[in-house]
């Protein structure tokens, strides 16, 4: 697969990519069976193929499943809800296939989710699987890249403005993206006895829930440099992990900002990826 490797990839959605390796390259045995590649909010292909290439190379025998998140789904949850269902049946498919166990010993999956996006993805794919299934998201291990995070005006601004590089649309956007803001914290904080729960505090919530996450151990890339999630916020949700009793990997890049901590120290970063899949599989 090429840099421009999401042309090369199956579209199973809008929003969902599958990559079945070639006949040529055995079946995943150390290394994971699937790859499940949750991206950040608007994520865009070139980016996302670096990720997927390095994948590709330390794992030639595994499927990787990308799922996209656009900017729109965060206003409009039962489109964001829907936009998951093709990954929770596709992996449903690969069990009933045999590419996946029903019921392995060992993690078989590899989960990569980036930013509060990601999160979001991940979460609906975890209560999909559950509300579809009656039962947990299959046995897997995380990498949590620069998430989950709360709401703060000043990240969640920070977050939203970035899907518009023109400084011009930008300076006309930024009083409505922060009339947005305001209102979301209106209807989710002081309104919140009519709107439920938010899906950022929803977000945090699932992804500690050992009923709906059935996993061996997770890891969470972060740092103080990120202007778009609150560091602290994510350490928070590590620490709250650890004790629910999920086996917490902590590492923390100092200099780094928002989802760019592969492209400050590659090395680093994805020895991270490859130990925390190898503590998965001796767990």
């Amino acid at each position: 697969m090429a840099s421009t490797s999401l042309h090369m990839m199956t579209k199973l959605s809008p929003y969902i990519y599958t990559y079945e390796p070639s006949e040529t390259h055995a079946p995943a045995t150390s290394g994971p069976k699937l790859v499940l590649f949750a991206a950040w909010m608007d994520a865009q292909d070139v980016q996302i193929s670096k990720y997927l290439v390095r994948y590709q190379t330390m794992y030639p025998g595994a499927t990787i499943l990308l799922i996209k998140f656009v900017m729109r789904e965060v206003m409009l949850s039962p489109v964001a809800t829907s936009a998951v269902q093709p990954t929770v049946w596709h992996i449903r498919s690969m069990i009933s296939a045999g590419a996946l166990s029903a019921a392995p010993e060992r993690p078989e999956i590899l989960a990569h989710v980036f930013s509060n996006g990601g999160a979001t993805t991940m979460q609906q794919v975890c209560t999909s699987y559950a509300q579809l299934f009656g039962l947990p998201f299959p046995l897997h291990c995380t990498v949590f890249d620069s998430c989950p995070g709360l709401h703060a005006f000043s990240k969640s601004y920070n977050a939203l403005i970035a899907s518009f590089p023109n400084s011009l649309t930008r300076f006309f956007l930024a009083p409505f993206i922060m009339l947005v803001i305001f209102l979301a914290w209106l209807w989710h904080v002081l309104l919140r006895f009519i709107s439920g729960e938010d899906f950022l505090t929803k977000n945090a919530r699932v992804l500690n829930d050992p009923k709906l996450v059935n996993q061996t151990n997770r890891t969470y890339i972060y740092g103080p440099a990120d202007t778009m999630v609150d560091w602290r916020q994510i350490e928070r949700h590590a620490n709250e992990a650890a004790a629910k009793g999920f086996i917490v990997r902590k590492e923390i890049f100092d200099d780094s900002p928002h989802v760019t901590h592969m492209k400050m120290d590659a090395q680093r970063y994805w020895s991270i990826v490859g130990e925390t899949w190898k503590e998965a599989t001796s767990t």
